[in-house]
């Protein structure tokens, strides 16, 4: 029996891009042996919208069996694609409070989440998306749709400025070893990170979480505004 030695947890709020999410989980997954559980929380107000208690039953019901048939064909289907074991779960309730509740439960590895398209974070809402940006221990991904990973192709890894050499996971300490491609990104005035990275064919860009301080608001979604592919937000 093949056991996974790394856990990745996705989160989705179904509205970004969750083909994009699942093919960087994929890409990631298979590159170091991990599993992966795709994960979705809904607000109870945007199902229940009457303070009739059985119509609000009513509408809570539906809503679970619509989103159980969503989430489970978008999983079947990049599942059978890429031969590949997705677990998945979903929940009503409130937001922040479910997701802390199934990381503590789960503890992965390294987290996916999404960004929007040309702007910063704020896939699953700007206060949520930084909420799990600060989760200490854990390696967070933020997936770009401009530039997506392919499961099938090698991943090509940046290094933006310079990374400490001592990592809190064994997972980010293991991704970073060959056969990997590195490249060490400098961001000046003189040629943009963009640049540097098309130039370079980085399709991955690691981040020290100390050196960008994503717990800075302006700091982190500068970085973000610059840069169109995924960013690894390490240590």
């Amino acid at each position: 029996m093949n056991t996974s030695k790394y856990k990745i947890v996705v989160l989705s709020s179904l509205k970004d891009s969750t083909t994009t999410l699942l093919k960087t989980a994929i890409s990631l997954a298979k590159k170091n042996n991990a599993s992966i559980h795709f994960f979705h929380v809904k607000k109870p107000t945007e199902i229940v919208s009457t303070d009739n208690q059985l119509s609000a039953k009513r509408a809570i019901n539906s809503k679970f069996t619509q989103t159980n048939k969503e989430i489970n064909e978008l999983v079947s289907e990049f599942s059978k694609k890429y031969n590949i074991d997705i677990n998945s779960s979903f929940t009503f309730g409130n937001v922040k409070h479910e997701i802390d509740t199934f990381l503590e439960d789960i503890n992965p590895n390294i987290i996916v989440i999404g960004k929007r398209k040309n702007k910063g974070i704020a896939a699953l809402g700007d206060k949520i998306s930084k909420h799990v940006l600060k989760k200490k221990g854990k390696t967070i991904v933020i997936a770009s749709s401009e530039n997506d990973l392919k499961p099938e192709n090698e991943i090509s890894l940046g290094v933006y400025n310079e990374l400490k050499q001592q990592h809190s996971t064994d997972f980010v300490d293991e991704f970073i070893e060959e056969p990997l491609k590195k490249f060490e990104v400098v961001d000046s005035n003189k040629k943009s990170i963009s640049t540097s990275l098309i130039e370079n064919n980085v399709d991955l860009l690691l981040v020290d979480r100390e050196t960008i301080k994503p717990k800075s608001t302006k700091s982190f979604d500068k970085l973000l505004s610059k840069i169109d592919i995924s960013l690894v937000v390490a240590n």
